[in-house]
């Protein structure tokens, strides 16, 4: 059953009044958490003065990659809650996270080689998404002893979303429940709006006016541009459709075939074109169909059976190549077209993301060519805007040399010959520049063995021999583990 507003709105302020623990209110900018801070804005706005002691983190995680519009109403609506709480005089703070640097989606997908995520690897949610705000919650708990998490969450949104929450039931507090996450083991989390249906939420929201001063029309109309038809129709029963059931997230994610509510903002507004060069490399360029295009070794340089064949790893540099540049043509595209409907200057990818992805190339990977400023002055028709790093004494035509070298020596192996030499090279500038020359021999012989094969056809040779010399007892425990190179 529904619960009325007016029963919200005083449990909130008894539990808000019951303890001196910090509240942390999950704000994504959607319908359902934009109704759950309102109804915590109303309530403690209620109070008197002297009652509002707790200080309330309202956090929005912004992955870096999210649709443009949503990124930039969120933004903006933070502003608008950190100005509305001042000048209120409400214990209300605005914090929007980000992921670290090394947790980003193009310093891992583009420097690093991740491969774009899939079911049985997705590596961005908990990098992207969980990370920053885990981080804040947990050090907010352990300075204060507890907390409070308020969470937007509704039961009848998914099979697996009332699954979840299921779990945040049987708490020895009423209407508050333990966080199943061991790192915040002292956070509770309540959920205000658990009881309400989608319709539920836009009523309350497009009738009650926005205390912080955003137009929730707006919302709404963001939401109806992402819903195929267009429409938010009037809900009569059960079987007609919600316009509150689009879903906004990374425009990057692969975990679903299309992203059907950018691909809807696209078709239904004009003012929303610009992002169509977003949704073309999305779709062109991060398939999951991509074995080709990966190296035959894992990150380390270990060899991985399954079904007969090698696992393949972290993507080659020629497709990490195409994909900063694609990546760099989009943004050029997207800025161009977008300032034109006061979207100015749309950033995909930082240029404190390219130098990671530069340093990861050049110090990690050996892959002394240091492409980044290249590719960006081709893109951009410009110098390079980032960090200076220390010159490697090679130019291109040494290392085209070097290629050339590769292919007479051997045809069939000109590309692992060069790659092994190349890496043999880097490591001994760096351990010229570094003047720690301690380790040396031992990075030289971990290359050796990690690149010493001419063809993915030998080291699949290589590494079905080396199973085939275990017990079947050790087969069968490392069946899924990596096969390391000797």
């Amino acid at each position: 059953m529904t619960m009325p507003v007016s029963v919200i709105v005083d449990e909130i302020r008894k539990l808000y009044l019951s303890d001196s623990m910090p509240w942390v209110v999950g704000y994504s900018g959607g319908k359902d958490s934009t109704a759950s801070l309102q109804l915590i804005w109303k309530a403690i706005s209620g109070l008197p003065k002297e009652q509002r002691t707790k200080t309330i983190h309202v956090i929005s995680t912004d992955t870096l990659v999210e649709n443009p519009v949503i990124a930039a109403w969120v933004a903006h609506s933070l502003e608008c809650i950190r100005l509305a709480a001042e000048q209120q005089n409400l214990p209300i703070q605005a914090h929007r996270l980000t992921p670290s640097l090394e947790n980003r989606f193009w310093v891992n997908l583009i420097g690093k080689g991740y491969p774009a995520p899939r079911n049985r690897f997705r590596w961005c949610t908990d990098r992207l998404k969980i990370s920053a705000s885990t981080k804040f919650i947990q050090e907010l708990s352990e300075a204060n002893g507890e907390a409070i998490l308020v969470l937007g969450q509704r039961r009848g949104e998914s099979s697996a979303r009332n699954k979840v929450m299921d779990e945040y039931q049987g708490s020895t507090r009423d209407r508050l429940s333990r966080n199943k996450d061991p790192r915040l083991s002292r956070v509770w989390v309540y959920l205000p709006v658990e009881t309400w249906t989608s319709d539920d939420v836009w009523e309350y929201i497009i009738t009650e006016s926005n205390p912080w001063g955003v137009d929730n029309q707006e919302l709404f109309n963001i939401y109806r541009g992402a819903t195929a038809d267009a429409e938010c129709p009037v809900v009569v029963d059960t079987t007609t459709p919600s316009c509150g059931d689009s879903r906004f997230g990374c425009y990057v994610c692969t975990m679903v075939t299309q992203d059907k509510s950018m691909q809807a903002m696209v078709q239904n507004d004009e003012q929303k074109a610009w992002m169509q060069p977003i949704l073309f490399f999305r779709n062109t360029q991060l398939a999951t169909a991509d074995r080709d295009v990966r190296d035959f070794q894992r990150m380390n340089g270990q060899l991985k059976v399954f079904n007969g064949s090698l696992v393949h790893g972290p993507y080659l540099q020629v497709k990490r190549e195409e994909l900063l540049k694609e990546l760099l043509l989009t943004q050029k595209a997207v800025r161009e077209a977008g300032s034109h409907v006061g979207y100015l200057n749309v950033e995909l990818i930082s240029i404190e993301e390219l130098d990671e992805i530069r340093r990861i190339w050049v110090e990690d990977k050996g892959e002394i060519e240091d492409l980044v400023p290249r590719i960006y002055e081709q893109v951009y028709g410009q110098p390079y805007p980032g960090k200076d790093i220390e010159p490697v004494p090679l130019d291109p035509n040494d290392l085209a040399l070097l290629k050339d070298v590769a292919r007479e020596l051997d045809e069939e192996a000109a590309e692992q010959l060069y790659k092994l030499t190349r890496s043999l090279l880097a490591s001994q500038f760096q351990s010229i520049q570094s003047q720690k020359r301690s380790q040396h021999l031992d990075k030289l012989e971990s290359i050796l063995q990690s690149q010493g094969f001419r063809t993915e056809a030998e080291a699949l040779a290589f590494a079905v021999n080396l199973e085939e010399q275990r017990p079947d007892d050790a087969q069968d425990d490392q069946a899924t583990n990596a096969i390391p190179v000797f």
